[in-house]
């Protein structure tokens, strides 16, 4: 059974008078422990695929199964419980902290919503964060980090619960050409060490390099790798990088 499906999944955006489909007639099938790169120019609808594959948001038309459960019929607060308990977790690296509190209890914060006390939670942040390579800021504030220094930390966030299928918006955007390649080595790592599902949502042909499997996306439309696994060129740009 795949971990995550998309069966013709639609979605559309209000612009005014008009309707924008943001993703049209989506269909595949991930496997648990896949790395999957999904490479797009910017409003492609990246973000909103991951957004509807942690059920976030509920597509217009179509079936998003979960580990066999339809997320896209869930109410909201099912689809909640579902990130919480069930195994999937969206990582947005663009995080900028709003209040300045310690590094390990901003990552354990996400625990104590499911029972956890708080001294408990930031011990298994600190486990986290070293599992990451990151317990160099563990015992820092939020607001001192620098941006590669935010990104381990929120994804180490995501990572807390232990879900099956870790969902990460632009890794990297906005880190150095060095700091981008070690974060995609870690995403490959924990993907690899830990039988997690990861999938990729990049504009940058870096952000997929390496993955085994790997979506394009344009207009909403989503096709995938083909037999040389070269990444199949948008429509209109004609770019066309290897995956490998």
């Amino acid at each position: 059974m795949s971990l995550l499906s998309f069966k013709n999944v639609s979605k559309n955006l209000q612009d005014g008078a008009r309707q924008i489909a943001v993703l049209d007639d989506v269909s595949f099938d991930i496997d648990a422990g896949e790395y999957v790169g999904l490479w797009g120019s910017r409003r492609s609808g990246k973000s909103t695929l991951l957004e509807l594959a942690a059920g976030i948001a509920q597509p217009d038309a179509g079936r998003i199964l979960f580990a066999g459960e339809d997320i896209a019929q869930m109410r909201q607060d099912e689809r909640a419980h579902q990130r919480r308990y069930g195994g999937i977790a969206l990582a947005r690296l663009d995080w900028r902290p709003t209040r300045s509190r310690p590094v390990a209890e901003h990552v354990g914060i996400p625990l104590t919503c499911c029972g956890v006390s708080l001294g408990n939670a930031e011990s298994l942040a600190r486990r986290t964060l070293k599992r990451i390579d990151a317990s160099e800021v563990e015992d820092r504030m939020t607001d001192e980090l620098n941006l590669s220094e935010r990104i381990r930390v929120e994804l180490a966030r995501a990572l807390i619960r232990e879900p099956r299928l870790l969902l990460v918006d632009e890794p990297a955007l906005l880190a150095s050409p060095g700091e981008s390649r070690a974060l995609y080595a870690l995403l490959r790592s924990l993907g690899r060490k830990n039988e997690l599902t990861v999938v990729i949502a990049s504009t940058e042909a870096a952000g997929i390099q390496g993955a085994p499997r790997v979506f394009t996306i344009d207009d909403g439309r989503v096709r995938s790798t083909d037999s040389r696994r070269k990444v199949l060129p948008f429509r209109r740009a004609g770019v066309e990088p290897s995956a490998s």
